[in-house]
């Protein structure tokens, strides 16, 4: 085609390359890599030679339409190598659409940017026709477009800015030149099936092996808010159906990426790291390999978020639905059959979720110090009904039926804001991911370190004496993989970047609950005005008493599980050796330290006593001190004696000490003594402080003064569970042990030599069973104990009281006789060190106990009138065993006491021979004793001392005859039958002095 007429088309064409605004034929040749100048062609350079294709021109200027046509036709060439003279170029010869625009698009950037060209109609048929490609891709078949932007986007790196921009303008172009509907679908058919492939790749890989570039690819979804339809085909893609499993999401391209990870993909994989290993070992290279993997994820999702209100909306959904249908690894039942659950694919695996939590920690930085938005959070969050979640900006699903710290009035309905922004929606989206994340692994390990001790302790028995057996060999491969499950869990949980982010992010939400929990009642009621309860500023407020004067309703709306995951935080720190970043943070002591005090004491802000609990076992990770059976290193730590509020410490911990145990708040009775260990942990290190020991005092005075409150003072009551602690625990105690002596001794005479195998592995169970109680119940009557001789040295007439010295006494004098009494041998058991049982030190405790309640008079009387386990001998027996365990700095002060307690117990028999035959309704119904305080109980009217009901009310407030509501306020003094009482002993005296 050479002439007009062998080319109909040749005139109109050539008619366009005359107008003004023509393109030069030189740029087309420079940019589109071919020429309409058969002369030029015959030059032998390195362009295609288009002139009998097209139109064969000499014209220095182009027209656009001319421009047009030629490159449709060039991109329809399946053969260019024809059109060669020779040595044309590789990137004229391209054949792949996609591949060929862009090298043209980017040519063309560079010309305009070197020589100040004006190329904008070049760009704008390289864009008309990309978009053609995209729009039609079938015009080009069989070529696949999303292999060759695969291959572009490959080829790319940082320096690279064109494939972006190419990327870009051509999906604005398609937009531009179709309904967004039908833009978006074009979109996917190209990019679904790259993104398929992308897929495939990270599925093969594990985090030492994951290409960087994967992420740099998925970067140019989302770098360009231009291109947001880009980003919502990628939140689109990896979404998976409404009805998923939780399982299901692991299987989307940003679940593949999720589950990458030092811990395996799926459940039951094998662990990949940490083979030939120590139980200290951490590794930082690997840890330095996941923080960056996670960083990847974060930096995806956060463009996401910020890329379009479209694909923050979807993003946020895919969260929310993934969590949604994840809930079920917070149940109890997901952390212990974890395997079977997974068989089902019903949640998604430990590495998904724990590296999905890390993601959102870091999505919760501005929430945190320095700028602190966590202050922008709404409590009512969690209140807001189904119906109007999405018309308040609520993405979570089933928010609602959060458990609470305090529960809603029935009936009541609760308060919602106007509207919820992003910051309340990833902070309560970041707690429910740790929550059914992070929380249910930490179960595993502590579940995985007590069967890797279990395997250690039998491969270390079978390996001395037979080393060689199968079963020892077996043992042994077990232990080097249950130790490679131990480590990899601990590192991926433990790894530094992130506990740096969750140490802050926790922070912040104890600061956010310490604000919420004591917004002033007239900010509160502003805040109903506006429809917004979030607080805001900074206020903090000092903490006045126990709980605020004002507790806002919406308490009612902020769930347990902010508080459970803080408690959890700080008790897996204090477990294994990962408080690095909490060492170091001292700012966020004070934060944690306050939103204990607070919540721990109070009842009114949490009505949940596990809860409180478990703040309990949180405050003991902030004692100062190296924590025995603990991996931490020594730990410092200024609240206890600079914090503002340390001195409310002591009232909140008897506070919580009492409640889980009071009417209405009662746990499960071993659970209790779980409870009860770090508390003690904490009032031996309170009591190393003056003041702390001033506030005990301060509580002691208190309860003298209102020992007949309605409500019973709070420091009596601690005694009185103390005491019944103690007894309970050393009765257990011994009593196992008598037990174990009898088994023992069985074991060694060979009567378990004729048992059958069954019956023999009984007994070993029971033995091993027995030990396991004896050894837990020794502990911590040791430490209750303990704390009873620390409160006694400076405190002592409250333990004097009537209604509770008898007690103590009994509790003593029992304790005493069966350790150092004739029938002590029952407990001998063969290495008491394995049981903690050591006698020795209860007896000296004992003794101390005695030595500073001895001066008062009523502890004396109380001690000799113990008819179960008193006599003259019993002190006679004490003194013999401080000779030989090294009491004997004790021995001097012992006899004093007992030399007292001798002449008040003669002194009292005498009183008691005297009114030996006292009527009946002179005793006290309960114990049968002389009455000298005679009180008419209002709903039963029975007459009872008032020492016997005080006593009684302090573990149970209700009627001992027939379980009505009782408080000491209620009771009435019977001042008729106290002097009836007092006229007849009167009378009994004068009997004897006249017959003396």
């Amino acid at each position: 085609m050479t002439s007009v007429d062998e080319n109909p088309f040749a005139a109109l064409l050539q008619q366009g390359t005359k107008s003004d605004d023509g393109v030069s034929h030189k740029l087309v040749e420079d940019v589109l890599l071919f020429t309409l100048n058969k002369a030029r062609g015959a030059e032998g350079t390195h362009l295609l030679c288009l002139a009998d294709v097209v139109v064969d021109t000499s014209d220095e200027s182009l027209g656009e339409d001319l421009v047009a046509h030629a490159l449709f036709e060039r991109l329809m060439l399946t053969e260019t190598a024809q059109y060669s003279a020779g040595n044309a170029s590789a990137e004229a010869l391209e054949t792949r659409a996609i591949c060929y625009l862009h090298g043209a698009f980017a040519r063309c950037e560079r010309i305009q940017a070197a020589q100040k060209v004006n190329c904008s109609t070049v760009i704008a048929q390289i864009l008309n026709n990309a978009s053609t490609c995209m729009r039609q891709p079938d015009l080009f078949a069989p070529q696949s477009f999303a292999s060759q932007w695969l291959e572009l986007f490959e080829q790319a790196d940082e320096h690279d800015t064109s494939t972006l921009e190419f990327l870009v303008r051509v999906a604005c172009k398609v937009v531009e030149e179709d309904e967004p509907i039908e833009a978006l679908g074009a979109l996917k058919a190209i990019f679904y099936p790259l993104l398929t492939e992308l897929q495939k790749l990270i599925v093969k890989e594990n985090l030492v092996t994951i290409k960087k570039n994967i992420f740099w690819i998925l970067g140019f979804f989302v770098r360009d808010k231009r291109a947001a339809l880009l980003g919502e085909l990628l939140i689109d893609y990896t979404t998976p159906n409404p009805k998923a499993k939780g399982g299901d999401y692991m299987d989307t391209l940003l679940g593949n990426l999720l589950c990458i990870s030092i811990l395996p993909k799926s459940q039951g994989a094998k662990y990949e790291f940490f083979q030939h290993i120590s139980l200290n070992q951490t590794d930082p290279a690997l840890w330095a390999v996941l923080a960056s993997h996670r960083d990847s994820i974060f930096q995806l999702v956060k463009q996401l978020l910020v890329l379009s209100p479209e694909t923050k909306k979807k993003t946020l959904q895919w969260l929310a639905n993934c969590l949604d249908a994840n809930v079920s690894r917070g149940h109890l039942w997901s952390s212990i059959h974890m395997n079977l659950e997974q068989t089902v694919h019903s949640t998604a695996s430990d590495a998904f979720m724990t590296n999905l939590s890390a993601v959102l920690a870091r999505l919760c930085a501005p929430l945190c110090q320095p700028s602190l938005k966590v202050l922008l959070v709404d409590p009512t969050y969690c209140a807001v009904e189904d119906k109007d979640r999405l018309a308040k900006g609520v993405s979570l699903l089933k928010a609602r039926d959060e458990t609470c710290l305090l529960p809603t009035p029935e009936g009541e309905e609760r308060l919602t804001a106007e509207k919820y922004n992003f910051v309340t929606e990833i902070f309560f989206m970041t707690h429910k991911c740790f929550e059914l994340a992070n929380r249910p692994c930490l179960e595993r390990l502590s579940r995985a370190m007590r069967e890797l001790q279990n395997t250690q302790t039998a491969y270390e028995e079978l390996v001395g004496s037979d080393p060689n057996n199968e079963l020892t060999k077996n043992l042994s491969r077990t232990l080097l993989e249950q130790m490679q499950q131990v480590l990899s869990i601990r590192n991926s949980l433990s790894e530094p970047t992130n506990d740096s982010d969750v140490l802050k992010f926790f922070e912040a939400s104890a600061i956010w609950l310490t604000e919420v929990a004591m917004l002033p009642r007239e900010i509160y009621e502003q805040c109903v005005d506006k429809r917004d309860f979030s607080p805001q500023i900074l206020r903090n407020l000092e903490l006045l008493s126990d709980t605020p004067p004002f507790v806002a309703p919406y308490m009612q709306s902020v769930p347990e599980s902010i508080i459970d995951n803080i408690a959890t935080y700080l008790n897996f720190c204090r477990r294994l050796n990962t408080d690095l970043y909490i060492h170091m943070y001292f700012a966020a002591h004070d934060a944690f330290f306050k939103m204990i005090l607070l919540f721990m004491g109070s009842s009114d802000l949490v009505k949940n006593p596990h809860l409180r609990a478990k703040l309990a076992e949180a405050l003991e990770f902030l004692v100062p001190t190296q924590i025995p059976g603990s991996n931490r290193q020594n730990f410092n730590t200024r609240v206890f004696d600079n914090h503002p509020d340390r001195q409310k410490v002591v009232r909140s911990l008897l506070n919580v000490f009492v409640s889980i145990e009071m009417t209405g708040q009662s746990v499960q009775f071993e659970q209790k003594f779980n409870y009860r260990r770090p508390m003690y942990a904490i009032m031996e290190f309170l009591w190393t402080k003056p003041e702390h020991v001033q506030s005990f005092r301060d509580l002691a005075t208190e309860a003298e003064e209102n020992v007949d409150a309605i409500e019973p003072p709070i420091f009596l009551r601690f005694i009185n569970l103390l005491i019944n602690d103690a007894i309970f625990l050393l009765d257990e105690s011994l009593s196992n042990l008598e037990q174990i002596k009898q088994l023992q001794l069985a074991q060694a005479n060979g009567e378990w030599n004729g048992l059958s195998h069954n019956d023999r592995l009984q007994q070993v169970t029971n033995l091993q069973h027995l030990g396991m109680m004896a050894r837990f119940d020794n502990i911590l009557g040791r430490d209750t104990i303990n704390i009873l001789k620390l409160l006694t040295t400076e405190i002592r007439s409250i333990f004097c009281h009537n209604s509770m010295v008898d007690r103590i006494a009994a509790m003593l004098n029992y304790f005493l006789l069966h350790l150092v009494g004739p029938k002590k041998e029952r407990f001998k058991v063969k290495d008491k060190k394995e049981f903690d049982f050591d006698p020795a030190e209860t007896v000296l405790e004992i003794c101390r106990i005695y030595i500073n309640l001895s001066k008062d008079d009523s502890f004396c009387l109380a001690v000799s009138q113990d008819g179960r386990s008193y006599s003259d001998q019993l002190f006679d027996y004490a003194e013999n065993i401080l000779i030989r365990i090294g009491g004997g700095q004790l021995i001097g002060d012992m006899s004093e006491f007992a030399e007292k307690v001798k002449r008040m117990g003669a002194q009292y028999k005498e009183e008691q021979e005297l009114l030996a035959d006292a009527p009946e309704e002179y005793l006290d119904p309960i114990i049968s004793t002389l009455m000298t305080d005679p009180v008419v109980l209002p709903s039963s009217k029975v007459t009872v001392d008032r020492s016997t009901i005080a006593r009684h009310l302090l573990s149970d407030q209700t009627d001992p005859f027939n379980r009505e509501p009782l408080t000491m306020d209620k009771v009435k003094s019977n001042e008729a039958l106290k002097q009836e009482i007092e006229q007849w002993i009167e009378g009994r005296r004068n009997e004897a002095r006249s017959k003396s």
